[in-house]
């Protein structure tokens, strides 16, 4: 009988064709087992590097454990760009330049506005100077943003619109055509095995064997595939990959790879201010926009110019699903006065090579708790002394840095009037002031952990001696696969789920 198991933390699959060819994407989740207080189900999988009883040096640990698999939850799904790109390898930017990112936003049934202010707010900034150094859009998001039509106007009722909601392991399945059978047991497809995680991976030669547990009565079932694919995230897959009885047998350049590189996109702290037009275009209270910035990668000599894509929320009470209430403060639907101020905000978001000197360390015997390096202590040291001289070629000090970002919300702020005088920050309160810089870094989507070829900075040869090659498959190991962020070479300024439902639909050519 064809059958799948899922866990019901991650809906990621392990999954076996009913014609016996076999597909097994898997996603283990196991929680502490080691003595202690309750732990957080799927939020304490690994402790962290410094002071692990008193204090976290990564923030937002849950965003690390799940924006760290493979699920997609959030409306958002910007593009990557070509000079981001020049840090994938050959073939899979050149897949990926030549349709398969517009096809991911297909894919994720993606919608390009939220109305009339929007659309005339980015007409405005398009006419700018900021249009040199810019590429300036609405943002793009899946149609599951609860106060809006696919045209960007008010819906008169929540959640009508498709979640946009899904994992690569999901996608997979339905792009290989694992529809599942017409009855129980019968015919081809995708039968699911609940309340299970994977355990191991064994390698017999001719097929892969799957350790199951029972997460309700821990129980053992095996499963058998011809392929394996690890969809599980930039935490859990190389965990599995490093404790699986498969790991004595990959090749010696592979096994010290595993788990090293961890990386994740830099972003500043948000920068207010409140807005009523943009030259003369109104900018109404019930008026919505989240607009980006993609920087076009210019180059100051050897130096990328803008290495950041800039983000701006006008009004996000409307769309931003933590906080969408338009009525909370008086404004909204109900306002009286539509013409604002409206609340404009900024946040600057960088791309990062991956960082060697980060590490999932493998876990203690029978145990699943691994420890976590990553260096985001002393955050600003960090990144002016080793990220962004990788990334983009900057030697620059804090407040070099600071005045970077400093001059490009000026000038966006320029463009804006607030009752006829122009928008400055809130309480003046500029990068490098206040508090206002990167805080703790961010941890929103971790990657990197099973590399594919890559380059260590912006002006490196490639390094094709990697976990996995640029069909993902791990190297020297036919036919095992990892298709979530764990793959990536580069963690680019955007969200970069786009990306891995791109390469999800490679991956999902290459299978067929």
């Amino acid at each position: 009988m064809p059958t799948a198991a899922t866990t019901t933390a991650t809906h990621s699959y392990v999954i076996e064709r009913g014609d016996g060819a076999g597909l097994h994407l898997s996603s283990p989740i196991r929680w502490s087992q080691e003595p202690g207080p309750p732990l957080h189900f799927g939020c304490d999988t690994f402790w962290q590097y410094g002071n692990p009883g008193t204090q976290h040096y990564i923030g937002e640990k849950p965003q690390l454990n799940f924006g760290g698999r493979s699920i997609f939850w959030s409306g958002l799904i910007p593009t990557i760009q070509g000079w981001e790109l020049d840090f994938f390898p050959p073939q899979v930017r050149q897949d990926l330049q030549n349709g398969l990112l517009l096809e991911a936003g297909a894919t994720m049934n993606e919608s390009r506005s939220m109305g009339t202010t929007a659309k005339a707010v980015v007409a405005k900034l398009r006419q700018s100077p900021l249009a040199a150094d810019f590429v300036i859009e609405e943002t793009p998001r899946a149609l599951h943003q609860p106060y809006l039509k696919p045209d960007g106007t008010p819906a008169s009722e929540f959640f009508t619109e498709p979640t946009g909601v899904f994992n690569t392991a999901e996608l997979l399945v339905n792009q290989v055509g694992l529809t599942p059978g017409i009855k129980h047991g019968d015919g081809p497809g995708l039968h699911l095995l609940l309340n299970h995680y994977v355990e191991d991976v064994q390698n017999h030669g001719s097929h892969f064997q799957l350790v199951t547990r029972n997460t309700l009565n821990n129980q053992i079932r095996v499963l058998s595939a011809g392929t394996v694919v690890l969809a599980a995230g930039s935490i859990e897959s190389p965990k599995l990959l490093r404790r699986s009885s498969l790991y004595p047998g990959l090749a010696d350049a592979v096994k010290p790879q595993i788990g090293r590189g961890l990386t994740d996109h830099p972003t500043s702290n948000e920068i207010n201010t409140f807005v009523t037009h943009i030259d003369t275009v109104p900018i109404p209270k019930n008026g919505h926009a989240k607009i980006i910035f993609y920087s076009r990668g210019i180059r100051n000599g050897t130096e990328i110019r803008y290495p950041f894509n800039v983000e701006m929320n006008i009004n996000h009470e409307y769309w931003h699903l933590r906080e969408n209430d338009p009525s909370a403060d008086g404004g909204g639907f109900s306002n009286n006065n539509p013409l604002g101020p409206s609340r404009l905000d900024i946040k600057f978001s960088f791309a990062n090579c991956l960082d060697d000197g980060n590490e999932i360390k493998p876990a203690p015997p029978f145990a699943y708790v691994p420890e976590i390096l990553f260096r985001n202590l002393s955050w600003m040291d960090h990144l002016a002394g080793s990220r962004f001289p990788a990334l983009a070629g900057w030697h620059k000090n804090h407040q070099e840095v600071f005045d970077v970002l400093n001059s490009v919300t000026g000038q966006i702020f320029a463009q804006f009037r607030n009752n006829g005088q122009p928008a400055q920050p809130e309480n003046n309160t500029w990068y490098g002031q206040g508090g206002k810089g990167f805080g703790w870094g961010t941890v929103h989507h971790a990657a990197g952990s099973l590399r594919m070829p890559h380059k260590t900075h912006d002006t490196a040869a490639f390094n094709f001696q990697t976990v996995v090659d640029e069909d993902l498959c791990v190297t020297g190991t036919p036919n095992l696969y990892v298709c979530d962020m764990s793959v990536m070479p580069l963690s680019s300024a955007a969200n970069p789920v786009r990306t891995l439902v791109a390469l999800a639909l490679r991956l999902s050519r290459h299978l067929g």
